[in-house]
């Protein structure tokens, strides 16, 4: 029953916030955070039941349309319980950031943020096609009115961006499930791995494209990506640390689990093209990068530079780069969550997130300042730090099956750590400029908190990234077996 709660929990305190603050708006925020941190504890209690065994057995069932062979079925391994917890976590450090920074409609703020939650959750844990995709499509209805109710100057055509573009790719992955249950009869994802050998290949091939379609346009991977920008940019912070941090991961995850799971063999056939997409995405994203003038725009376009590198770890279909993959889809979303908090206290403290404007904060803001370099070398990979270990991995688990793809892989870390340092130099060092003279830091407990914490967590990986690995391990192998990869 504990699998469940997950994902009910955070529609109950949404719904609770949202009717409270008609009466008392005071105590929304107080739900919202009670509720995060009520479903932070809950993933790490999965993550203690698997480590001793039992979360192995953690299932639930429940048949809703018997006729069609659809039931609520729900479970967790290793990928689901890194997902689980980078989601809980992620979602406590989107509502402490969002305190000070909503001051409209908090209400309806917070139990869409919880909404999306829940949605995620169901995303993470759903073994049922038609559950999943329902759960897919649940996450865009409330990130479609965060950008466009709490956004910027452009945030009704960056919501509409969003939601067009990820709900056309969603059409297309509907239509690859249906087919699957026309062929198979079952909506299960691991009864249709046993049946799927049986399709024709032309016919698993057209399946495959269909839900790569939708996987690709959350990822993003280009050319899938032009919603990715102005989403980011014009989301408020709090909603962008969401949408960069868990939005891609939904992509990659059904990637893993439906592309690979479903299709294993059509996988296998067209590893090399999805990595080729990986490629393109990385050097696309890391020269536009290198063009930014803003902040928020240059970590948008570095967070699509780092699926890219994922995806190309996906692709691997090696146990090292399966495994990095994994490990990099949790290292990325702590990094880019704590980049998108450090850059939203630098727009709330400036009034600003251009670079040239920014010119010698650092001095201003020690705080501040030294923790956004140290979320800079870790995004670049600075060996010892979490980056460093996922891009490693990947790299060396792609040698074994694309050794090209890896050499051409490596040639795009000098572009990172060109427009990383880049930025740096341009805006956290040097003479103050007078609007940084005039800014006034304020910085709260809770959100240095959370700060340090996402600092301390990037550094434990990277000096200890077994205990991670060792967790996702498992599922890593039991997915090869399936494609007969390395």
């Amino acid at each position: 029953m504990m699998v469940p709660l997950l994902i009910s929990l955070p529609f109950i305190g949404g719904m609770i916030g949202y009717f409270v603050s008609k009466y008392d708006n005071t105590k929304v925020k107080a739900i919202a955070l009670t509720t995060t941190l009520l479903e932070l504890f809950l993933a790490l209690w999965f993550l203690s039941e698997l480590i001793t065994g039992g979360a192995r057995s953690q299932t639930y069932s429940y048949w809703w349309i018997k006729s069609l062979n659809i039931n609520f079925t729900f479970g967790i391994d290793g990928l689901t319980v890194a997902m689980v917890l980078l989601t809980g976590l992620i979602f406590v450090v989107s509502v402490v950031s969002a305190m000070d920074r909503i001051k409209m409609r908090e209400g309806t703020f917070y139990a869409l943020l919880l909404f999306m939650e829940a949605g995620l959750m169901g995303v993470f844990t759903s073994f049922n096609l038609i559950i999943f995709y329902i759960f897919w499509e649940i996450v865009l209805i409330p990130a479609f009115f965060l950008v466009g109710i709490y956004g910027g100057k452009n945030r009704e055509y960056a919501a509409l961006k969003l939601f067009m573009y990820t709900h056309l790719g969603s059409v297309f992955m509907l239509i690859g499930i249906l087919m699957l249950y026309f062929y198979t009869g079952s909506f299960n994802i691991y009864e249709i791995s046993k049946l799927s050998s049986a399709i024709s290949p032309n016919v698993r091939t057209i399946i495959f494209v269909l839900l790569f379609i939708g996987f690709a346009v959350k990822i993003p991977l280009v050319p899938f990506h032009s919603w990715l920008p102005d989403a980011y940019t014009e989301a408020p912070y709090p909603v962008s640390i969401v949408l960069s941090g868990l939005l891609s991961k939904m992509g990659l995850y059904g990637l893993i689990r439906l592309g690979i799971t479903l299709l294993p063999l059509t996988y296998a056939h067209y590893a090399e093209e999805i990595a080729i997409f990986g490629l393109v995405t990385i050097f696309y994203a890391a020269f536009s990068a290198l063009a930014q003038k803003d902040i928020k725009r240059l970590v948008a376009f570095s967070s699509l530079s780092h699926v890219g590198f994922i995806t190309l770890g996906i692709a691997s279909l090696s146990l090292i780069g399966l495994n990095g993959a994994i490990f990099q889809m949790v290292s990325h979303g702590l990094m880019i969550t704590l980049l998108f908090l450090l850059v939203g206290l630098l727009r709330r403290s400036t009034g600003t997130s251009s670079i040239s404007k920014l010119r010698g904060f650092i001095s201003k803001n020690h705080f501040v300042g030294w923790f956004l370099v140290f979320a800079s070398l870790a995004s670049l990979g600075l060996p010892g730090l979490s980056g460093f270990v996922g891009e490693i991995t990947i790299l060396m688990g792609t040698y074994e099956t694309f050794s090209i793809f890896s050499f051409i892989a490596i040639l795009s870390l000098p572009l990172t750590a060109g427009y990383y340092l880049w930025m740096l130099q341009r805006s956290a060092f040097g003479t103050q400029n007078e609007r940084v003279k005039r800014a006034y830091f304020k910085i709260k407990g809770s959100e240095a908190f959370v700060v340090v914490v996402l600092a301390i967590l990037i550094a434990c990986l990277g000096f200890y990234p077994a205990s991670l690995m060792h967790l996702v391990s498992a599922t890593s192998q039991t997915l090869l077996k399936l494609t007969g990869g390395i």
